[in-house]
């Protein structure tokens, strides 16, 4: 998959669910269940939330990947975290975490998690409808983020790209 900006994965969650067997509760007569693995999939700065069956989900992914229209490495990456949920590890979050981010204050890293963002890059990839879920200082909060993603390949500290751009504007 080419872009000139990197695709961001979706957020991805894992839970049991009890789904009815019905088969086994027709043959019982009473209602039978039984655990089934969702994948709550979130898109980068979206609210909205779509529920799979995991298995199910993965090929898909799979399919999309095979055809181009995801990188080819998510996958192997979503397969990773639903074996360490499965594990019951803690899955390991891409990019650098928003809650160790010293950029913003607590309140701030409280609304980002909220709104779903849990890295600096993806706040720094933010959509215009991320942008306005998060309110006002929503834009300040990227354009510091996408300083201090452009810091780490330059070396410039975040603070002083930002200082920067806000006296030339």
């Amino acid at each position: 998959m080419e872009t000139d900006q990197k695709v961001l994965p979706p957020y991805v969650v894992f839970e049991f669910r009890a789904v009815e067997d019905r088969e086994a509760s027709i043959k019982e007569g009473v209602y039978v269940a039984k655990d089934v693995l969702f994948a709550l999939i979130t898109p980068r700065g979206s609210k909205d939330r779509v529920e799979r069956v995991a298995s199910e989900w993965l090929t898909h992914v799979e399919s999309q990947a095979e055809q181009g229209r995801v990188p080819a490495e998510w996958p192997e990456m979503f397969r990773r975290k639903m074996e360490a949920f499965l594990r019951n590890e803690e899955i390991p979050e891409i990019g650098t975490p928003i809650k160790n981010w010293r950029g913003v204050s607590p309140a701030q890293i409280q609304v980002l998690l909220h709104a779903g963002i849990t890295t600096v890059e993806a706040l720094a990839a933010l959509n215009e409808e991320g942008l306005h879920r998060l309110g006002l200082g929503g834009r300040g909060m990227k354009n510091l983020a996408v300083n201090w993603v452009k810091s780490q390949e330059t070396g410039i500290p975040a603070a002083k790209l930002t200082a920067l751009e806000t006296e030339n504007a």
